[in-house]
């Protein structure tokens, strides 16, 4: 049984998530702007930390409700990859962990205006989904605005071309599973101006998306980069 739910628009549920990513981005942004460079770091850290350990513990709770399946379950989706690179920026200063964090992330913000729960409609999904998808938003500006971090020229068309080597591989393991990570193999349930026609087209649809978020999101941390940050120059690893 596919367990995804797709959010309706302006719903209780649907404002709540986004009232707790609103909460969450400028919360932590408010908090640490005037923080010394120490300080930044351990609480880039304690979020990495939070980050894996949310991710974790949505593992567990399907398992230990019966609920897990490797065809739904498996953090496979492109935001639970962002997760992983979130953590690896904050803990580390990684540039292209950072990098993919800011490309690759930025269909978290499609993820609140058209919300689709992995795992169904309960208390639990709401909270694990707005912690994830608003730390990965708020990793992003916060590697930007506060770790000194700024994308690389060009850094779009990277990412760009090594997420057209991972989708192969991804589209394997949903041929062998029979699942839809990374929403390759069947047009999601939500309902987004992005998606044109059925499979596959609406992966044309997709990928123009794709290429549209990448260079404007490079524009923003590019720019919020060079003016704002506390910390100067890019940490480049």
């Amino acid at each position: 049984m596919n367990p995804h739910y797709a959010v309706p628009l302006g719903s209780p549920s649907w404002i709540g998530l986004n009232l707790g990513m609103l909460f969450i981005v400028f919360g932590i942004l408010w908090i640490s702007r005037r923080w010394d460079k120490d300080r930044i770091h351990r609480f880039g850290k304690g979020m990495a930390i939070l980050l894996i350990l949310n991710m974790l513990l949505r593992q567990v709770v399907l398992l230990l409700n019966g609920e897990w399946s490797a065809a739904y379950s498996l953090p496979l989706q492109m935001c639970s990859f962002s997760v992983i690179w979130a953590a690896i920026t904050l803990w580390r200063g990684h540039q292209l962990t950072y990098e993919l964090l800011l490309f690759w992330g930025a269909g978290a913000l499609h993820s609140f205006l058209t919300p689709e729960l992995d795992d169904g409609h309960s208390l639990y999904n709401h909270v694990e989904y707005t912690v994830s998808h608003a730390g990965i938003l708020v990793s992003g500006l916060y590697a930007t605005l506060r770790m000194g971090m700024v994308p690389r020229p060009w850094s779009w068309l990277r990412v760009l071309g090594i997420t057209q080597l991972v989708l192969p591989v991804i589209g394997l393991v949903n041929y062998a599973l029979g699942s839809n990570y990374m929403y390759i193999a069947k047009r999601p349930l939500i309902d987004n101006p992005f998606l044109i026609g059925e499979w596959p087209w609406y992966i044309v649809g997709l990928e123009f998306a794709a290429l549209l978020h990448f260079v404007l999101f490079y524009g923003i941390h590019r720019m919020l980069g060079q003016r704002y940050s506390p910390l100067g120059s890019p940490s480049v690893s």
